[in-house]
């Protein structure tokens, strides 16, 4: 699958202008002229080539949005509960920066408690809010977002692999059909953010693999800022320092690999640690785990092999898409898996491509999986996206290198799983670009204000899951959403939007109620 382009440029380009004896600099030849001729010429096409397949995405979103749901990518809004909570944070922060109120569950606080922006951490509304600081900020801002960066990352890719039209062409293919890219472009969520980060990796992990030791210091130090940046949003891309310090090794051994864990692993316990100190607890198995391991280690290990096991089972009741990406996963891995056998029975140490990339492939993929199963769900689509920007990176990545049978086996289970993709698109959006509302809460913002000098808790609003509806995006910037599930200490927020029944084992004759919802009352606490 090579093309003139990707090998006129994979050969090194030596001009034999400097004199060795005297060092001074001569005249370029007049085939050397030609040679940089030649390749400066092709650029301006590729780029116009690369340009079209790179907006591609954008252009089918947008076709999909207007024929099923005969609406534009402005009629978008959020609805989804996390959507809703990434929306209103970035709107607190453009409007009072950390002097909002508080997000999270449960009244938690962060460690440092001047971050309140919930579980999720503040890395990925603080982006969007400087972002929007130059697009502004509406209810369809994300989507339109998502398509900059996807088209961005997507032509970043190609700049960095340097293919000619037919590599592009089935670039521009497989990103079309790799179905958590279109199903999530369209949403407030940040998973285009790391779909888009991993293509960018596949680019440089590429010119790492395909150069080996004696790679500039370039693409390394590039993929170390990447790396970091994606730390921010999500602390498990740490895992992807573990390879690109092996593949920065001369050789391929089991001891280089334990010294490339070694220094991984400092950077994942990190930036884990960090993630902890900037984000809020969320009752999740997650919490559960560290807490307990730390009290009792057996007792965490129990818990996290019934998770495993659990989340194995849950894998069977997945749909045809989850079930598409953990089989298109497999693949990668099983292909990995003969590449690394195959450079092991040679019995060589050198720095092998073939070996390299299958080594890559497996310390990108294993240790999330094994992570995913157990200690987070394979249930709600979670596993799904936390999964498919590691895939997409392992697929990119064969199709920069030629893998022919991972990117075969790649596009063929994406066309086959086309019709359960439609039926996804229809069931996901449909509440996007149709929503029903509620006229009474899109009139929140009557009733609660943000009051600049106040407490934190007198800027937050606490709302229980039936109250967690697209409605809470009418909430005052600045005033803090927080999820209701069972306190364990008086309330301290301000406003609630709860059920008669929630307020009543809050104490009812502490609050004063506001206004009805269809869901549930406003009410403000007055003690």
């Amino acid at each position: 699958m090579s093309d003139p382009a990707s090998a006129e440029l994979s050969t090194r380009v030596s001009p034999p202008n400097n004199d060795q004896r005297t060092g001074v600099n001569r005249p370029l030849t007049g085939s050397v002229h030609r040679r940089c001729r030649q390749l400066m010429g092709g650029w301006p096409i590729n780029a116009i080539l690369w340009a079209i397949i790179a907006i591609s995405p954008a252009l089918a979103v947008t076709f999909l949005v207007w024929h099923y749901f005969d609406r534009s990518l402005l009629a978008y809004v959020p609805v989804w509960t996390d959507e809703v909570d990434y929306w209103h944070q970035v709107a607190t922060f453009r409007a009072v920066g950390f002097a909002g109120g508080a997000y999270g569950v449960n009244e938690a606080e962060a460690k440092l408690a001047f971050l309140r922006f919930g579980s999720h951490g503040p890395a990925f509304p603080m982006l969007l809010a400087g972002i929007s600081a130059i697009a502004g900020w509406r209810p369809f801002s994300v989507p339109l977002i998502n398509l900059a960066v996807m088209g961005a990352a997507i032509f970043g890719y190609l700049a960095l692999i340097r293919v000619g039209w037919v590599r592009a062409a089935l670039t521009g293919a497989l990103v079309l059909t790799f179905w958590p890219v279109m199903l999530y472009l369209a949403t407030t969520m940040p998973e285009t953010i790391h779909q888009g980060m991993a293509i960018v990796l596949a680019g440089l992990f590429f010119l790492l693999i395909r150069r080996g030791p004696t790679a500039s210091r370039t693409p390394f130090i590039a993929s170390v800022v990447v790396l970091t940046l994606a730390c921010l949003l999500r602390p498990t891309w740490a895992l992807l320092f573990v390879p690109l310090f092996f593949l920065r090794g001369a050789t391929l051994t089991g001891r280089q690999l334990v010294r490339a864990a070694l220094k991984g692993g400092f950077i994942v316990v990190a930036a884990s640690g960090l993630f902890s100190l900037v984000s809020t607890p969320y009752p999740k198995l997650y919490s559960e785990l560290i807490e307990l391991t730390l009290n009792s280690p057996l007792t965490g290990v129990k818990l996290l092999l019934q998770n495993f096991w659990l989340n194995v089972q849950r894998l069977a009741e997945s749909d045809w898409l989850e079930l598409g990406l953990w089989a298109a996963l497999l693949a990668i891995v099983a292909a990995a898996v003969v590449r690394v056998v195959r450079h092991l029975r040679q019995g060589t140490i050198d720095h092998d491509e073939n070996c390299a990339a299958g080594a890559f492939h497996l310390l990108n993929l294993l240790p999330v999986t094994v992570l995913v199963i157990g200690m987070y769900d394979t249930v709600d689509s979670c596993d799904y996206r936390f999964l498919a920007p590691h895939v997409l990176l392992s697929a990119l990545l064969a199709l920069a290198r030629s893998e022919h049978a991972i990117v075969i086996i790649a596009l063929a289970a994406n066309l086959a799983l086309a019709g359960a993709f439609r039926a996804g698109f229809l069931e996901l959006h449909q509440q996007h670009f149709l929503p029903a509302t509620d006229p009474k809460t899109t009139a929140l913002g009557r009733y609660i204000e943000y009051k600049p000098h106040a407490s934190v808790w007198e800027n937050t609003i606490l709302f229980d899951f039936t109250n967690f509806v697209p409605g809470l995006v009418n909430v005052p910037a600045g005033v803090g959403l927080n999820l209701y599930a069972g306190l364990d200490h008086p309330i301290r927020s301000r406003y609630l939007l709860i059920t008669k029944q929630a307020a009543r084992s809050l104490g009812e004759d502490r609050l004063r109620l506001l206004t009805t919802t269809a869901k549930g009352n406003l009410y403000l606490r007055e003690d």
